[in-house]
């Protein structure tokens, strides 16, 4: 890959500013393949676009449910795996009234020409359901 560690990480940076916007129109199509693989509890799975969607919408509602909670984007940092592949560490932090805990996910993102990355694996490390009372 013909970038500096330090513009892919901006290139991250920008895919997991989007990531937090998912439910807005068009923008799923663009930041996620279909399907997409996803860790879970039984390993990881191919997951439709759409059932991974509704699945943060649900997870997103949840949280909403909760006075006093705001996720911040902390640290994202990417590194190429060859020319088209990236493998990304994405760092949150979780804050539910005076409470703070940290989430972490890794997604192996693909190089989309000019378009950017697009997420073709989805590995979270924490859950921000595990934070909820």
């Amino acid at each position: 890959m013909n970038t500096t560690d330090h513009s892919l990480d901006t290139l991250v940076a920008s895919f997991a500013a989007d990531f937090l916007r998912l439910a807005e129109p068009g923008l799923a199509d663009r930041l996620l393949a279909d399907p997409l693989l996803v860790l879970g509890p039984q390993g990881t799975t191919p997951v439709p676009r759409e059932a991974f969607l509704a699945a943060v919408g649900a997870r997103a509602s949840r949280v909403g449910e909760a006075t006093d909670a705001e996720t911040t984007l902390v640290g994202a940092s990417g590194q190429a795996l060859g020319e088209r592949m990236v493998m990304a560490t994405l760092r949150w932090e979780f804050r539910l009234g005076t409470t703070t805990a940290p989430l972490v996910s890794d997604v192996l993102l693909q190089r989309e020409g000019t378009d950017g990355l697009r997420c073709v694996a989805y590995l979270p490390r924490t859950n921000v359901l595990d934070h909820l009372p």
